[in-house]
């Protein structure tokens, strides 16, 4: 017996079988050797939040992010200041790097780079204002224990409270105080003695009445004054430095 396949049916087997062959294919160059090694981990990314210019001294910048010890090299530039900057620490979460000096007011482009690959750097567009203070004006500094460059010490001052007012330079208050007793003034008084059994010059008349007549005491009287001890007033605090501009 002669078995007849029509054209049509033979071309649906054709493709059927392609397609079986193709996906073979596919299957196969998706499957990894069976001695293939695992890949690294994902790096993960050095983020820059926030940038601080002059702190935690006029001449450090301080970088805050995450990650930004995520190679093997931390490469800070500013802008057009030509080479890198100086890192002085870096962490995780914060790099210190020294300012170029003096540094403009402008708009620079900060680039913190750990290494190669795009998760290893990241940039942030920083902004630096100047604003000058005039001679004479005090800031408060707890930096360091010197007043920075430019300002000095305002020692007359220390161990006092500020108070605003409309007139500069006025004085008052005290860190000790005692309260007084105050006077107590006594007039001259008796006290009364109620009858009782026990006789007073000693009788015994057996009546159930009482032994001795009321008797009172003799009249006295005074004053009563004092101090308290000196107690400091002041509630917890912290000690800072007032620096005053000195120069321009």
């Amino acid at each position: 017996m002669t078995t007849v396949v029509s054209p049509r049916r033979l071309g649906i087997s054709l493709v059927v079988v392609v397609v079986l062959a193709l996906g073979a294919l596919v299957m196969t160059a998706l499957e990894p050797p069976a001695d293939a090694q695992p890949g690294p981990p994902t790096q993960a990314q050095l983020t820059i939040t926030e940038v601080v210019v002059g702190a935690p001294t006029p001449d450090l910048l301080r970088i805050i992010g995450s990650n930004l010890d995520n190679g093997p090299n931390v490469d800070v530039t500013l802008g057009e200041f030509p080479g890198s900057l100086v890192v002085v620490s870096a962490t995780a979460t914060e790099i210190l790097a020294g300012l170029p000096s003096p540094l403009p007011a402008g708009d620079y482009l900060l680039t913190v780079s750990t290494g190669n690959g795009p998760s290893r750097q990241d940039s942030y567009d920083l902004t630096v204002e100047r604003i000058e203070l005039p001679v004479g004006a005090i800031i408060l500094w707890d930096q360091s224990n010197t007043c920075p460059d430019g300002f000095a010490r305002v020692g007359a001052y220390d161990g006092r409270f500020l108070v605003a007012d409309g007139a500069a330079g006025m004085t008052g208050g005290s860190s000790f105080h005692s309260h007084g007793a105050g006077t107590l003034n006594e007039s001259a008084h008796r006290h009364l003695l109620e009858p009782w059994r026990h006789v007073y010059p000693p009788v015994d008349d057996n009546s159930g009445g009482t032994d001795f007549s009321t008797r009172t005491g003799p009249a006295v009287g005074g004053t009563m004054t004092g101090t308290s001890d000196p107690a400091d007033s002041r509630p917890e605090f912290v000690t800072i430095l007032l620096c005053r501009k000195v120069a321009a």
